[in-house]
């Protein structure tokens, strides 16, 4: 018998055939972006991209952590999560100032780059962040 699991979310118990919390909704898709330097662990889902930088409108899960890495762009890059366990990273079509990199090869301003589990996301010359995907197709729920 499949035990339940905790939501990413909000932590509350979900049966292990539900697509989705029913406490707040969210499915079971998602990401997880962990950087080291500086410390940061972030969990996202299949709603809004989560977008990465310095600008406190454009990027309000990051803008406190990256305000003193001038090398991360106001505006550097986005990360969508979409329902069948795919995810995609896009700079802005103006680009980032110090580039963006997955696994060592740079990004194209505004061409969405597929994710992988296990990816190396690199902002700059030096945040590097790894790519966790959990949810339908990626391995892991």
């Amino acid at each position: 018998m499949e035990s339940s699991k905790r939501c990413w979310k909000c932590r509350e118990q979900v049966p292990p055939r539900d697509p989705r919390c029913a406490s707040c909704g969210s499915t079971r898709t998602h990401v997880v972006l962990i950087c080291s330097d500086p410390c940061l662990e972030l969990r996202h889902g299949t709603d809004a991209p989560l977008t990465l930088g310095r600008h406190p409108d454009w990027a309000p899960d990051t803008a406190a952590v990256f305000a003193d890495r001038p090398k991360v762009s106001r505006r550097h890059v986005s990360i969508t999560v979409e329902p069948d366990g795919r995810a995609w990273a896009e700079e802005p079509p103006e680009g980032s100032h110090n580039g963006t990199f997955i696994n060592g090869a740079k990004l194209m301003p505004g061409v969405r780059t597929p994710l992988r589990d296990g990816d190396q996301l690199r902002l700059g010359l030096r945040i590097s962040i790894t790519v966790r995907l959990y949810g339908p197709g990626t391995g892991t729920s």
